[in-house]
């Protein structure tokens, strides 16, 4: 059994043999809040493991290093709140094009939609705020992107700034469009009502 360390700390096997787990942690150094890690090619193919059986075997080419512990994070759609995640779907399945994964932000979700038909068959991007507590209160705002199309829309309802608690993003190329949901009603009133009623209003079709 040959095993050789590097100077940057690591341990690697240049031959077959066995090995216990607490010796190879004692040669690294392990600490308190380590693991102890093994990566090398199987089959042509590179791996990486925790190694946590009391006897490691070895062969030429493996490498162990203590590393810190990892513990899985949530990410992407996995981290939407089962009510928000299936209201995204439906918006996709409504049609209303592409509706983006909605991004955590420090008010709550923030979901595009590009290149979202408008009355008149205007395309643009939009971006709806969500509150962290959606579905149970209502959308914080409905935004669209500044630019060519946006400027053919009838702009009485669309502001640089914001109101009614609204951030401000016309800093990052968003005007807001002034409507506010009220009434809204979690489990009756969704995403897809949402937008429907925007779009309305856009085209001058809404009751108000």
């Amino acid at each position: 059994m040959g095993l050789k360390r590097d100077e940057l700390g690591f341990v690697r096997s240049n031959g077959y043999g066995r090995i216990r787990r607490d010796e190879l942690e004692q040669l690294l150094g392990l600490g308190p809040r380590e693991a102890l890690y093994r990566s090398g090619v199987d089959q042509g193919v590179r791996s990486g493991e925790v190694v946590v059986d009391k006897e490691v075997a070895l062969k030429p080419g493996d490498t162990f290093s203590a590393g810190p512990r990892v513990v899985k994070g949530a990410a992407g759609p996995a981290a939407l709140p089962p009510a928000l995640k299936r209201e995204v779907d439906a918006l996709r399945r409504a049609g209303f094009g592409g509706v983006g994964v909605p991004q955590t932000s420090a008010d709550g979700w923030r979901l595009r939609l590009r290149g979202l038909t408008l009355p008149g068959g205007l395309r643009t991007d939009a971006l709806i705020l969500l509150p962290k507590t959606y579905p149970l209160a209502a959308p914080i705002g409905f935004y669209l992107a500044k630019g060519e199309q946006a400027a053919r829309l009838d702009t009485g309802h669309l502001f640089e700034r914001s109101y009614h608690g609204a951030p401000n993003l016309a800093a990052e190329g968003w005007q807001w469009y002034c409507g506010v949901a009220e009434g809204w009603q979690p489990g009756r009133h969704t995403l897809v009502n949402y937008l429907s009623v925007t779009l309305a209003f856009f085209a001058d079709k809404a009751v108000a």
